[in-house]
């Protein structure tokens, strides 16, 4: 017990010497790019199409204002669209949805998030939807593949009303033509967290995984940054998410 006692004051003195941080999920039907777009931002490098069926956690430190943050971002899995990500959206600050403006079936489930997460009363059970999510949670949608105009399905202006109706910023991108719009989109979606945590009750990188691969900017010698494996966490199978609303 002793022994125990000592390893949680050790792990919350590292939390407190930390710097603040602020944990992103990225949630999206599978093949719109999710990985690539994190890949993008925090490297600068472009990995082309990626595909997991599991989640991952990358962690990076990034200045934000000329202040060092932890950032940590949830690359959610979308190989099983009918789970809904209840305990990875918990787990985040802020969501970035993120469809294909190639895939109108993309744009149609991060729509249907959208829906879930506003009509979500804040202290809905999981098994019902995000848990403890509030309707102040910044929230943006991002049209990735702007490359592929001559394949689109989904209207610019049709992305601008969901994401106006939801209280969404609204971005469209090309990830594979590295455009500034994905920054700024990102960056203005840190910008509305207005209180990094310093301490949390529980610490995905410190629980989940094991460290799988690393990845540093070589253009910002401040930020250093690493990739872990989440095991995928547990989300229960949902009706169609309109149906989360009370």
């Amino acid at each position: 017990m002793n022994k125990l006692r000592a390893q949680v004051s050790a792990i919350m003195r590292d939390e407190r010497a930390s710097p603040p941080r602020v944990r992103i999920a990225v949630i999206g039907s599978s093949r719109v790019g999710k990985s690539a777009l994190i890949v993008r931002y925090l490297t600068r490098r472009y990995i082309g199409e990626y595909h997991s069926n599991t989640d991952l956690l990358y962690r990076q430190t990034v200045p934000i204002n000329g202040t060092p943050i932890e950032l940590e971002v949830i690359d959610v899995s979308g190989s099983n669209p009918d789970k809904f990500p209840a305990e990875q959206i918990q787990w985040a600050d802020a969501c970035l949805l993120v469809y294909s403006v190639t895939d109108r079936s993309s744009f149609e489930y991060a729509t249907e998030v959208l829906t879930a997460l506003k009509r979500t009363p804040p202290n809905s059970s999981p098994s019902h939807g995000p848990a403890s999510t509030t309707s102040s949670m910044p929230l943006a949608l991002l049209g990735n593949k702007t490359d592929l105009d001559h394949l689109r399905q989904v209207p610019t202006k049709e992305g601008q009303a969901v994401s106006a109706s939801h209280g969404a910023s609204f971005s469209e991108a090309s990830v594979a033509d590295n455009s500034g719009d994905l920054y700024r989109c990102v960056d203005r979606l840190l910008a509305e967290v207005r209180t990094p945590q310093r301490t949390r009750k529980f610490s995905v990188t410190k629980m989940l995984g094991s460290l799988i691969g690393g990845a540093t900017n070589t253009n910002q010698t401040t930020r250093s940054g690493s990739m872990v494996a989440c095991p995928r966490v547990p989300a229960p199978a949902r009706p169609p998410l309109a149906a989360a609303a009370p």
